[in-house]
């Protein structure tokens, strides 16, 4: 039995050497008709540090003035005030190409201090800015076209607010709407028809 068990071993090693590859001591240059046509692909992760939103921008349109919406981008975690900030700061732009015609009536000078939920009612937004109203500000119909930019961007239903209230550096502003008349009652997107 010992004898077959020896020999049945014997065989396996004969057979197993058989199995392996040959090696070379020198590299070898293989013919490009052996070799398969391979393509690369490169696969980037999604940018986890944004998330798209939307603001609004105006658009003339057969001479009559319109909202217009236009997607951007944000910092994830940055809220409604992130999505403001981009509306104020970033103006649009020719070079990106859903912008292409776009205005805004926010003067460059003008500044968001916060955005932020009022305590009466979480569905209202209490807008504070500077250099948007009176002395130093805009008035009539750049006024109410510029807080309709406000109110239709801070009012996208990602953000979860209905209406919107003013202030200038902390102090209750009344917002202009259409046939510029004031409030200073809240305001949502309907007080600006004539520019939606």
């Amino acid at each position: 039995m010992t004898r077959w068990c020896i020999l049945l071993a014997l065989a396996g090693l004969v057979l197993a050497g058989a199995c392996t590859v040959p090696t070379n001591d020198e590299p070898v240059e293989l013919s490009a008709s052996i070799v398969p046509e391979t393509t690369t692909t490169t696969t980037t992760a999604p940018d986890v540090s944004a998330r798209p939103v939307v603001v609004w921008f105006l658009e003339v349109q057969d001479g009559t003035t319109r909202l217009q919406d236009v997607p951007r981008t944000i910092e994830v975690g940055t809220g409604v005030q992130g999505v403001l900030s981009n509306l104020f700061n970033q103006r649009p732009s020719d070079e990106r190409p859903a912008e292409v015609g776009k205005t805004t009536d926010i003067p460059d000078s003008a500044e968001l201090l916060s955005a932020t939920p009022s305590d009466e009612d979480p569905t209202r937004l209490v807008v504070d800015v500077r250099g948007l109203f009176g002395e130093g500000g805009i008035q009539g119909v750049q006024l109410r076209n510029a807080l309709a930019q406000i109110v239709w961007t801070a009012t996208n239903p990602q953000t979860g607010f209905q209406s919107v209230i003013f202030r200038q550096d902390g102090e209750p502003r009344e917002a202009l709407v259409d046939d510029l008349e004031s409030t200073a009652d809240p305001v949502q997107r309907g007080d600006y028809s004539r520019v939606s």
